[in-house]
């Protein structure tokens, strides 16, 4: 690492370091119907009868509806700029996770407000805080993009115990409201406040470029300009390939974690307290991977980061009731976990720039949602086909070392351009 390296990311985080945890905020956002669902789920069980898989359903609703919609999501980004959909995506989400709050026992009318909510979600889905970052820093963009998207962790550690005690006190009817209120108050003003990159920047350099052309230049943003190239290259497939794979097999292993441990011999309480590992793990794993990609050649850290699971899959296997093995390997895999991410979106901004990253990164976003929805139903067929996840512990092996070989071979950015005002 050299001074100049130094000196330049301590400038832009000096600059920038408002925008990063307006990311981070933004990023919660993002993630609390996800958290604040599991306290949720027994109220709701107990009020209208319905099974756990029939409550949880409605975030497959939402998770494919979020892919459908984020290649959307990315055109807007390229054209508004992350504040003019981010500020009232945070507000949208917040509002429409409240309807969850007055629906009547109806089940296709529960599925729909789901559906409502995923429409509310879409600008505060992970491109839009990307976008902000990859635009404003260089230098430093692997740890402000890990410090970004910090912001699901840190829903990880807060909504379930803020909820639980909420819905404790006041029912959970009242619960949702309450909490949500409570998370705008601190939210909203944050994201005000800190949400300016350069990519508004541009957007606000174009739209005024006839009456300020005389006094300044415009601030161009370089990349990939046409989509079309991006997209059918082998870098994008690539890209695109690890993360929805990866996602796929670790985001499914990850939401089935207690149950395999109870699978493997481990008492529930047990099981649940070695798969609570993958919280801290994962939030390790995202700030260790910011300061290495800076510093390192990224696609020889993003394939390195992914062999972990492949460690994991092979504890697993070999358990034989140790805690401290089981430990061990949902630590890696959470540590991966955390880390892919990040990778995934440096690697978007640093192979197509920054002049399409919207667009281009909601595309590889579409693949992740896709594969949070379907990872889950698959390993849970897989038990439901042998009795036990041995046979798709197993199955990862192979597939995690296809991610690492994808990402060990991404190869050289795409030629750039300069996206100028016209």
């Amino acid at each position: 690492m050299s001074a100049d390296f130094g000196a330049d990311a301590r400038n832009e985080w000096r600059r920038g370091w408002p925008l990063a945890l307006s990311c981070l905020a933004g990023m919660a956002v993002g993630s609390i119907a996800l958290y604040v669902l599991g306290p949720l789920i027994g109220p709701i069980e107990q009020e209208t009868g319905w099974s756990r898989t029939q409550i949880t359903f409605g975030v497959t609703v939402s998770t494919v509806t979020g892919a459908l919609l984020s290649p959307v999501v990315g055109m807007l980004l390229d054209r508004f700029g992350p504040r003019r959909v981010g500020l009232p995506g945070a507000a949208l989400a917040l509002s429409a996770l409240t309807l969850i709050s007055v629906f009547p026992q109806n089940y296709p009318l529960y599925l729909l407000l789901w559906f409502v909510m995923s429409l509310g979600a879409v600008g505060v889905m992970p491109t839009v805080w990307t976008t902000a970052v990859a635009s404003s820093f260089d230098k430093a963009r692997g740890l402000a993009m890990a410090v970004a998207l910090c912001g699901s962790s840190a829903s990880a550690l807060i909504m379930p115990l803020l909820s639980t005690l909420v819905i404790d006190a006041y029912g959970w009817r009242a619960a949702v409201p309450i909490i949500n209120g409570t998370v705008a108050l601190v939210v909203l003003p944050i994201l005000w406040w800190g949400l300016h990159s350069r990519a508004d920047e541009k957007r606000r350099d174009e739209k005024h470029a006839d009456e300020t052309a005389p006094l300044h230049a415009a601030r161009v943003l370089t990349g990939v300009t046409n989509v079309r190239d991006a997209l059918f290259s082998w870098q994008f497939f690539k890209i695109a390939g690890a993360a929805s794979l990866f996602t796929a097999i670790g985001i499914g292993l990850v939401t089935s974690m207690v149950p395999v441990m109870t699978s493997l011999g481990f008492p529930r309480a047990e099981a649940a307290a070695i798969a609570g590992l993958v919280g801290l793990a994962s939030f390790i794993g995202r700030i260790s991977t910011g300061f290495l990609i800076d510093r390192f050649n990224s696609d020889i850290v993003a394939g390195t980061l992914v062999l972990f699971p492949v460690i994991s899959c092979l504890l697993l296997l070999n358990v034989d009731g140790s805690v401290m093995i089981a430990s061990i390997a949902v630590f890696l895999l959470g540590l991966s976990l955390g880390a892919e991410v990040d990778v995934v979106a440096y690697l978007a901004a640093e192979k197509f720039g920054t002049a399409r990253y919207g667009t281009i990164f909601g595309f590889i976003n579409a693949g992740w949602f896709l594969a949070t929805a379907i990872g889950p139903l698959l390993i849970s067929l897989s038990y439901d086909m042998n009795g036990n996840y041995e046979q798709v512990i197993k199955i990862g092996i192979p597939l995690f070392l296809i991610v690492s070989l994808l990402l060990y071979t991404v190869g050289k950015p795409l030629p750039f351009e300069e996206l100028r005002q016209a």
